[in-house]
C-alpha cells in the first residue's frame, strides 16, 4: 500500500509540473462547478427533445439525487480515510504551485465522482438519439483533471471517483429506465 501511495504522489508531481501560469486561469475556471451550469441546461434541453416535460423533469430529478448521494458518499469516505490533499501534504507541498486553498480531505474526489455520475447517466440517456453524446465525457475529464492541475487531488482520488461515479450512474440509470422510461432493465 505504501508503494501505491508513493507512486500516486510521484504521478501527481509529474502531472502538476506540466502546469504553467499561462493555463492557471483556464483550470481555475474549469474547476468551479458554477461555470458548468450552462452545460446542465443544455443537457436538460437535449433530454427534453427526446422525452416530454414530465419524463425530462423526473430524469433530471433522479440525476440530481444520484449526484447528491454520490457527493454525500464521497464526504463520508473523505472523513473516514482522512487523506491530506496534496496542497496540504508536508511531504510534497513545497514542490507545488499553490493556486487554491482547501482544508478538507482528498480521498475521494467529489468533483470526479459527481461529474462522472452525471456524465454516465446523461450519456446512456442521450446515446441513441445523439451521435456525439460521448462528448459529454469532456466535462468530467476536464473537471477531474483540473483537480490534479491545482494539486487538490491525487490521481487515485480521481480514478476512484470515476469508478464511484460509474456505480452511482449505473444504479440510477437502471431506476430511470424502470420507473420513468418503463423499460426492462437487463
Amino acid at each position: 500500500m505504501h508503494s501505491l501511495i508513493e507512486y500516486d504522489k510521484q504521478l501527481l508531481l509529474f502531472l502538476h509540473s506540466k502546469g504553467s501560469v499561462t493555463w492557471d486561469i483556464f483550470w481555475l475556471f474549469i474547476t468551479n462547478p458554477l461555470n458548468w451550469i450552462p452545460l446542465f441546461f443544455l443537457l436538460f434541453y437535449l433530454v427534453y427533445t427526446i422525452y416530454d416535460f414530465k419524463k425530462t423533469f423526473f430524469i433530471c430529478l433522479l440525476t440530481f439525487i444520484a449526484g447528491f448521494l454520490s457527493l454525500t458518499t464521497v464526504n463520508i469516505i473523505k472523513n473516514f480515510i482522512q487523506r491530506k490533499r496534496p496542497i496540504n501534504d508536508e511531504s510534497i507541498n513545497e514542490t507545488l504551485r499553490i493556486l487554491i486553498e482547501q482544508n478538507d480531505f482528498s480521498f475521494v474526489s467529489g468533483h470526479s465522482t459527481v461529474s462522472f455520475t452525471i456524465a454516465f447517466i446523461s450519456f446512456w440517456i442521450l446515446k441513441k438519439n445523439y451521435k456525439y453524446a460521448f462528448l459529454i465525457f469532456l466535462f468530467p475529464i476536464l473537471f477531474a483533471y483540473s483537480r490534479i492541475y491545482l494539486a487538490a487531488h491525487y490521481p487515485i482520488d480521481i480514478l476512484v471517483g470515476m469508478l464511484l461515479g460509474y456505480i452511482f450512474a449505473f444504479i440510477f440509470y437502471r431506476l430511470i429506465k424502470k420507473l420513468i422510461l418503463k423499460q426492462k432493465t437487463t
